[in-house]
């Protein structure tokens, strides 16, 4: 029931969505021509490309395993790109479905409340944007949860369910590498605990029973890493190669000063601040993460709150909770580490994960709140009042995210939008045969030169031109983030497909042999006004930084040049803000060999 309650606001999004037509771009189309090469002879053995390396010879997340989650779920909806939506959806609920059940383990139906209530909050405060979103770091917020939850079982002595622990840390690890500095640390502690708890038992068969979970776990653990490390034996340099020499290299940006670190780790547990936003917003957790500034306050309370119900329940010798504080401990070190890990800009992304602790945490602290209460009052009656409070709050926080999903859009649909409009003449166009192109039984290279956004709508052309049949790939620049097996060398295709933004078009008009196929300008005459007026403030501002060096940079790489991370804030949000107000787009189909 509990369950079923909890997960309907995906249920409910996933068919919103349906009748959202969306046009993956950037890192979406890439999720999507490795989803669509699962089952095949190309089927993934890595994750999506990272800031691992330098572009072009950049590494990727360690494994594929988000990738075959989704797969079934994209069959399912007939190969259309809402069947990443769908399965993200769906993969989301299974991930409540598990903690509500690992609750119920924990104390039945006390704790089944209590979880679903925690899944409840979660979904509110990431919102259906982000868990309908299969995008890499999006994908595993809720299974981290799932991680915690399982280990916290270990811990307390159910060693059954350490082989979710190494499944739901593999696969979060897998799909994001923050989460692998997170993941590992906490199968060693569940390892570390069920071996703790074989070496503390009497009873044989409950020490061979342990050793058989351990076994059971490592062995499908091994399973689950299969591909990442096939691809490390096949491929030079591997994959696991490059992720160890860039984190333990010289890395090009430079580190989160540890100031910087200790804040952020302090915002993240801010639940204080985040509270209000959770009643006014569906995003709480994305807002939060997101907002410069700030100065942790709020989480430092919670963090001394959240020790001293640590000391409490170690004195009480209360082993639930101390189960509890001690996946919390890990979980919160590991954390700090992770966050000071950080190479570059701390984009808002790279600490999702931890509003799942901070759940906790809070969890943690009620807990102890309510026992000391009761035993104070000696009101034996509260504990019977606990679920239906969190009930309460479940009910009241999964009815605000299904209400929320009215207003649920697809991702990025400044980039999105402008995409679908130009493809219909784009097609039109190939299979008319116009300028150099030879019909839809011809092959595309597919080139982009886009003043916005690092190309993202021509990771969609391909994306989309694939989807609907026609045989293209990408110049070997893309080998990495468009796959190897989608790269055509000179003399292997017919004909070119160049998309354009921005201040590119004109220049690409005046190109001789090129014929321009499609033209959109999707934004508004208000959005166009309000673009010049934010690239003038931009220009000028820049101008009196002494920042001559970007002026240029700005009309052809915006999001390149809102990536210092010297820049005024400012500038930088004035910049974010005509990346999503966004620029015209063109297509162009051009003769073999013009490309460069």
């Amino acid at each position: 029931m509990w369950w079923a309650l909890v997960a309907s606001p995906l249920v409910v999004a996933a068919a919103v969505l349906l009748w959202r037509p969306w046009a993956p771009t950037l890192d979406m189309a890439m999720t999507e021509l490795r989803v669509r090469d699962v089952g095949g002879r190309h089927t993934p053995l890595i994750g999506l490309p990272g800031r691992i390396g330098d572009f072009p010879d950049q590494g990727s997340h360690p494994g594929p395993w988000s990738f075959y989650l989704m797969a079934p779920f994209y069959w399912l909806s007939g190969r259309r790109a809402w069947g990443l939506e769908f399965g993200s959806a769906m993969v989301n609920a299974a991930a409540i479905g598990v903690i509500v059940w690992l609750g119920h383990r924990v104390d039945r139906r006390w704790g089944a409340v209590v979880a679903a209530a925690v899944c409840a909050v979660a979904v509110r405060g990431y919102g259906l944007s982000v868990l309908t979103h299969p995008w890499n770091p999006y994908f595993p917020v809720l299974i981290w949860l799932v991680v915690l939850f399982a280990t916290w079982l270990v811990v307390r002595g159910d060693h059954a369910m350490l082989v979710v622990v190494v499944v739901s840390a593999t696969v979060a690890a897998q799909t994001h590498i923050p989460y692998l500095v997170n993941g590992v640390p906490m199968c060693a502690l569940a390892i570390g605990a069920a071996l703790w708890h074989r070496h503390r038992s009497d009873d044989a068969e409950r020490r061979r029973s342990i050793v058989r979970s351990i076994g059971i776990a490592v062995g499908v653990g091994a399973v689950f890493w299969l591909p990442p490390f096939l691809d490390q034996l096949v491929r030079d340099p591997g994959n696991i190669r490059m992720i160890v020499e860039h984190f333990l290299g010289d890395p090009t940006d430079r580190r989160v000063a540890p100031i910087e670190a200790v804040r952020v780790f302090f915002r993240h547990l801010d639940v204080f601040a985040v509270t209000p936003d959770l009643v006014l917003r569906a995003d709480a957790f994305v807002h939060r993460s997101g907002l410069p500034g700030g100065n942790g306050w709020g989480g430092l309370v919670v963090f001394v709150l959240w020790v001293a119900a640590a000391v409490w329940a170690v004195r009480r010798r209360h082993r639930s909770l101390m189960a509890l504080h001690a996946v919390l401990a890990t979980a919160l070190a590991v954390q700090l580490v992770s966050i000071s890990r950080i190479f570059g800009k701390v984009w808002y992304y790279l600490t999702l994960w931890a509003w799942g602790t901070a759940l906790l945490v809070a969890v943690s602290i009620i807990w102890t709140a309510c026992i000391v209460i009761a035993e104070h009052r000696s009101d034996l009656r509260l504990r019977s009042r606990v679920p239906y409070v969190a009930g309460g709050i479940a009910v009241i926080a999964t009815v605000a995210s299904i209400i929320a999903s009215a207003t649920l859009d697809v991702p990025d649909p400044q980039l999105s939008g402008p995409l679908r409009t130009v493809l219909p003449d784009t097609v039109e166009a190939i299979d008319d045969g116009v300028g150099a192109a030879v019909g839809s039984d011809g092959t595309y290279l597919v080139f982009w030169q886009d003043a916005l956004f690092i190309g993202s709508q021509g990771y969609g052309l391909v994306n989309e031109l694939e989807r609907r049949g026609y045989d293209v790939g990408v110049h070997d620049t893309w080998r990495v983030p468009v796959t190897p097996q989608r790269v055509l060398p000179f003399g292997e295709y017919d004909a070119e497909v160049h998309l354009t933004t921005g201040i590119f078009i004109d220049q690409w008009r005046e190109r001789d042999g090129f014929v321009e196929v499609a033209y959109t300008d999707d934004r508004s005459p208000e959005e166009r006004a309000r673009f010049e007026e934010l690239r003038t403030f931009v220009l000028d501002r820049l101008v009196v930084e002494g920042r001559d060096d970007l002026v240029p940079v700005v009309d052809e790489n915006l999001f390149g040049a809102s990536l210092d991370l010297d820049l005024p804030q400012d500038v930088v949000d004035a910049m974010s803000e005509m990346i999503e107000i966004g620029l015209p787009v063109a297509i162009f189909i051009a003769p073999a060999g013009n490309s460069f």
